[in-house]
């Protein structure tokens, strides 16, 4: 007898194994799985905002996109604000061209919920997670430098 394997593609992405049990614990894996590195961002550091989203370049000159969290943010706004800096870096990553050192600021504010846009995709990727966010849309803001 032939054993019936499932065809590829269906169910066995990583957000789908049975260890990740939350849904930031799935984008987290998410975000490895395609070399963005997500980091922790002290809350006194960042005021007003809940991340930075940005790409440059590591110690080889290598191509790195990152995502830098504040340490504050409770989970179900942890997961829907990395979900929005995934969609930002791999749906509309020449937003980052707005800013002069490629990095963007991501509000604690939620916007209404986008029918387009890396809010759409965030909103997307946050169903397939297992989290109901009524909405995965911030406001992207340029960092002022500290004069």
């Amino acid at each position: 007898m032939r054993a019936h394997r499932r065809p590829r593609g269906q169910g066995d992405a990583v957000i789908n194994d049975p260890l990740l049990s939350t849904p930031v614990a799935r984008l987290l894996a998410l975000a490895m799985g395609t070399g963005i590195r997500v980091f922790d961002v002290p809350a006194a550091r960042s005021v007003g905002l809940a991340a930075l989203v940005g790409v440059g370049s590591d110690k080889d000159g290598e191509l790195q996109c990152s995502i830098g969290l504040t340490d504050d943010l409770d989970d179900d706004l942890r997961a829907d604000v990395l979900a929005f800096g995934l969609a930002v870096l791999v749906g509309t990553p020449e937003i980052l061209d707005e800013s002069p050192d490629g990095v963007l600021g991501i509000s604690r504010q939620r916007l209404p919920q986008a029918d387009n846009g890396p809010g759409n995709l965030a909103w997307h990727m946050l169903q397939m997670c297992g989290r109901e966010s009524p909405s995965a849309t911030f406001r992207l803001m340029i960092i002022q430098p500290n004069e």
